[in-house]
């Protein structure tokens, strides 16, 4: 007679559990223990309560970390839940552990005010199970730039030292400032990530002019024919050094034949890259989930407020919405330029009921309503849909991967 295990769900490993999730994690992953073990060690904001393990008959079979993330939305900032080090013993395989996992995860995330969480991941019909949904996104390749092009004389390019720590830490703000995607990085996120794994698995290059740092790049560091720029960032008086400083951090990976990035239209080296006749090519690697729509929505109501009162198809319209996504619905309330976002409807306003999916809803939320809602959508549901998510300058930088 087969004995069902005892399966228990927890958080806040000891020294000594968390000890025993590391040894997982080095037989599920081949870059080792040390790995994970860093990323957690190093990172002085690090929450035990962040780590979930399961217990099958009092041994540790099955981990997930939750790595909190801030992330711009325009103007307002949603507490996000990254997902990662997903492993689990092979001897307890087929129970269902690392589910078991995320839906206590979830729960945990509701109750600490999470909005919504994000994973990274190529298993999707494994995490969509869970209530994760893909959203594609693009990335830009092109062929090695040949040579270096000639620098503007006042220009210098020079690696990074953390010394300049200030510097970059000053552009990347600059640059993303209300940028959608972006992640938050507090002085102590930066100091914190000059140790991490990921860190020394990059090159970074800076450029300077007349003593000033005004730009920065970041490369992975790969022997491979396909190499990503993680980040490229400027101040905007650096726009015209932007090109000789991709080249310089091209230059760094000698058996390259292709650089891809991520970038945002507005971006210097967007029409660069398209000038150079890039191949677009779909990322299926993020995932996300809704976690609470009403949290989300009243951190979200001042940059909608703004984006309604700057539009011209509003124009001064009273607006009452009922948004619905799944089985959660948010009213939105909008006269005389204010916006009121709130859990239950004002039964003397007349609501548009507008309804979508969660991958709609978190993929208008990140990128903006796109066309191919325009095709299902009434004529009225899509002007007001294209007016709360117009179309966004949206990048996530794959420094922050976790």
């Amino acid at each position: 007679m087969t004995t069902t295990p005892n399966i228990i769900v927890m958080n806040h490993p000891t020294r000594e559990q968390l000890e025993n999730i590391y040894d997982i994690l080095d037989e599920c992953f081949s870059v080792g223990r040390a790995f994970f073990q860093e990323r957690l060690d190093l990172d002085t904001t690090y929450d035990p309560d962040t780590t979930w393990f399961a217990m099958v008959d009092d041994k540790i079979a099955s981990n997930v970390q939750i790595f909190p993330f801030h992330i711009r939305v325009g103007q307002a900032i949603l507490k996000t839940g990254a997902m990662g080090s997903v492993g689990t013993d092979l001897n307890y395989r087929g129970l269902g552990l690392a589910h078991k996992i995320l839906h206590a995860q979830t729960n945990y995330m509701k109750e600490t005010d999470y909005d919504i969480s994000l994973l990274l991941a190529s298993k999707h019909a494994f995490y969509e199970k869970a209530g994760w949904r893909l959203i594609p996104e693009t990335a830009f390749a092109i062929e090695k730039p040949a040579s270096l092009e000639q620098q503007q004389s006042s220009d210098e390019i020079i690696p990074f030292e953390a010394c300049y720590l200030d510097d970059i830490r000053f552009i990347y703000e600059q640059f993303n400032k209300n940028r959608t995607y972006t992640v938050i990085r507090s002085k102590t996120y930066w100091n914190d990530l000059l140790t991490w794994p990921e860190w020394k698995k990059v090159d970074c290059l800076l450029l300077r002019r007349n003593g000033k740092i005004v730009a920065y790049g970041i490369i992975e560091k790969k022997d491979t024919e396909q190499v990503f720029i993680n980040e490229l960032l400027y101040l905007n008086e650096a726009e015209n050094g932007v090109e000789a400083l991709f080249h310089a951090l091209c230059q760094l990976r000698q058996n390259a034949k292709q650089i891809l990035a991520m970038l945002p239209e507005d971006h210097k080296l967007y029409s660069y890259y398209q000038q150079h006749q890039a191949n677009s090519i779909q990322i299926n690697m993020a995932m996300w989930k809704m976690i609470n729509l009403s949290s989300t929505f009243h951190k979200l109501q001042p940059e909608l407020e703004d984006r309604l009162n700057r539009s011209n198809i509003i124009a001064g319209q009273e607006l009452h919405i009922a948004l619905r996504s799944n089985e959660d619905c948010i009213y939105l309330d909008y006269k005389q330029k204010q916006l009121s976002v709130s859990d239950a409807s004002n039964h003397t306003n007349p609501y548009t009921s507008i309804e979508v999916d969660e991958r709609e809803l978190m993929t208008y939320i990140m990128f903006g309503y796109n066309e191919a809602g325009a095709a299902k959508d009434s004529t009225e549901d899509a002007n007001i849909l294209q007016v709360l998510f117009p179309k966004q300058q949206a990048v996530f930088y794959l420094t922050d991967k976790f």
